[in-house]
């Protein structure tokens, strides 16, 4: 185990560099952050606190973004896997628009719909309902900030997106990054949710 989080901490160290390349599909299992501790720096938004691995590399906001992370790259892959976290107030937009949104920024490699493997789930936390969506395939990435109009295509990515109904407005998360690196991160990036707490960190 002291092996493996070593390994770790070494990719982390050496990954976030933020490089823009062709990257080769495939599936990991998810155990390694299964066993990641929630133990990093805790950030509290929305009236909840969020606390992630210190295992992920925390870059500070940056534009809309109130929180930004970044964990990897895994073997054989070129960029590492990120996590966002975007806080509007009441605005944002509607839940099922943001998720219809973010389905429409993964296109399929055989041009069907992302919809037909689309997964979306609901649950809660402490009372609030969270609206999970997930898909893998070709990630359409705006480049130069959503507004910018271009996007570039990114192969064999995957998508996790959480939409958490807070107690001050939506608080949208989205994991994005190539496949076996942001399926490797996906299990805490939903235990990281699925432990925030109401009101500010003790």
């Amino acid at each position: 185990m002291n092996k493996l989080i070593a390994l770790l901490l070494l990719l982390m160290l050496l990954g976030c560099s933020g490089e823009t390349k062709k990257t080769d599909s495939g599936s990991v299992s998810n155990t390694a952050s299964a066993n990641v501790a929630l133990d990093g720096a805790p950030i509290t938004i929305a009236g909840i606190t969020f606390t992630p691995p210190s295992l992920w590399k925390d870059l500070g906001p940056s534009g809309m973004r109130q929180a930004n992370y970044c964990y990897g790259p895994m073997e054989g892959e070129k960029d590492s896997a990120t996590v966002a976290l975007f806080f509007f107030g009441t605005g944002g937009g509607g839940i099922n628009d943001n998720i219809e949104r973010w389905i429409g920024q993964i296109s399929l490699p055989d041009g069907g719909d992302p919809h037909t493997v689309a997964k979306r789930e609901e649950f809660e936390v402490q009372g609030m309902k969270a609206h999970l969506v997930q898909l893998a395939g070709i990630y359409n990435a705006s480049m130069g900030g959503p507004m910018s109009g271009s996007s570039v295509a990114k192969e064999n990515y995957f998508m996790m997106a959480i939409v958490l109904e807070a107690p001050e407005g939506n608080l949208f998360f989205k994991l994005t990054g190539p496949e076996k690196t942001a399926r490797t991160m996906a299990t805490a990036f939903r235990a990281a949710i699925e432990n925030v707490r109401k009101g500010q960190a003790s």
